[in-house]
């Protein structure tokens, strides 16, 4: 009688995981030819009983796709990585919100539907900016001319980025229900306005942050922090975590409102110290960190992750300035 030859457990499990991905591989293809390029979270959505990561890994493991990223990378400090650095979006959002993938035969599709997501993103960001003007706007009256002219404001995150989205989720503090990416303010002050005027700015902000947070025609989340422009620059020395922080959000940052001289102060002092250079090598080493991560979850197992490549994956904390 003739034996049958044995595989080993590792080669069958690897035979199995290799048909799953074909399977994979096969519905995305199906899905696509009968409703056209898909981002990754409509891919999702289609096939609820396939684990992310799996997807992820069948799209990018595949040379049958036509593969389009269209967000723009920027810096993040990860509380889950000991404050390492990583590029946001995160993989898992860059593959849901920011990765068209399409056939051979339909590119003039995803030229037009890339462009439609971009515009989308845009227009959200956008009204997201809107918002944050109107917010200064109505601080800007109450405080009066003369004030006004010794603070600027300027805003970061996905609005800087054009990257915003309105995805309902809870909000941490308060369990509201918000619309998607926050708005982070930062307002920075000439060393001449009192403190009792800062005092004053605090007050009104946080006014308002309710308001829009708690209005049935917002529901938008503000967060805001307001600083002396001798404390902006001395977190230019980009010495601790905090001040990386700060000098990231700066160095992104949209001009808001307010002086614009004070601004350009702050921007050139960036400049001075050399801590925009600093954050560029800082983005480079997590681009670095980003295509070893990708490599690493095109080889790992789906059903058995540990912590730190789990990490690389899926949304992280960030540590924030805003608080």
């Amino acid at each position: 009688m003739s034996k049958r030859p044995l595989t080993g457990a590792g080669e069958e499990g690897a035979a199995i995981h290799d048909i799953e991905k074909d399977q994979i591989e096969a519905e995305v293809i199906r899905i696509i030819s009968e409703q056209g390029p898909r981002i990754g979270k409509e891919l999702a959505e289609a096939l609820p009983t396939v684990s992310t990561l799996a997807l992820w890994q069948a799209c990018n493991r595949s040379q049958r796709f036509l593969v389009s990223h269209f967000a723009s990378y920027y810096l993040r400090y990860d509380i889950t990585r000991d404050d390492q650095v990583r590029l946001s979006p995160s993989i898992l959002r860059d593959f849901l919100s920011f990765t068209l993938f399409g056939l051979p035969d339909q590119r003039y599709k995803m030229i037009e539907r890339q462009g439609s997501l971009s515009n989308m993103h845009r227009e959200i960001s956008r009204e997201k900016i809107g918002i944050a003007q109107d917010v200064m706007k109505q601080l800007f009256v109450s405080l009066g001319r003369e004030l006004r002219s010794q603070l600027c404001a300027f805003i970061a995150g996905d609005l800087s980025y054009y990257l915003a989205h309105n995805d309902m989720r809870e909000h941490s503090a308060s369990g509201e229900m918000v619309k998607g990416s926050d708005i982070d303010i930062v307002i920075i002050l000439s060393e001449a306005l009192p403190d009792e005027v800062k005092e004053r700015i605090d007050g009104e902000m946080i006014a308002l942050k309710n308001f829009y947070l708690r209005h049935p025609s917002y529901r938008h989340e503000i967060d805001f922090i307001c600083k002396r422009k001798s404390v902006m620059e001395r977190q230019f020395q980009y010495s601790n975590i905090h001040d990386k922080i700060a000098s990231k959000i700066a160095y992104e940052s949209m001009f808001l409102g307010g002086s614009l001289t004070l601004y350009m102060e702050v921007r050139d002092a960036m400049m001075r110290t050399g801590v925009d250079t600093l954050i560029e090598a800082d983005f480079e080493h997590a681009l670095k960190d980003r295509k070893y991560a990708m490599t690493k979850l095109l080889e790992a197992s789906s059903e058995v992750l540990d912590d730190e490549t789990r990490s690389l994956f899926y949304f992280s904390q960030e540590r924030v300035e805003f608080s």
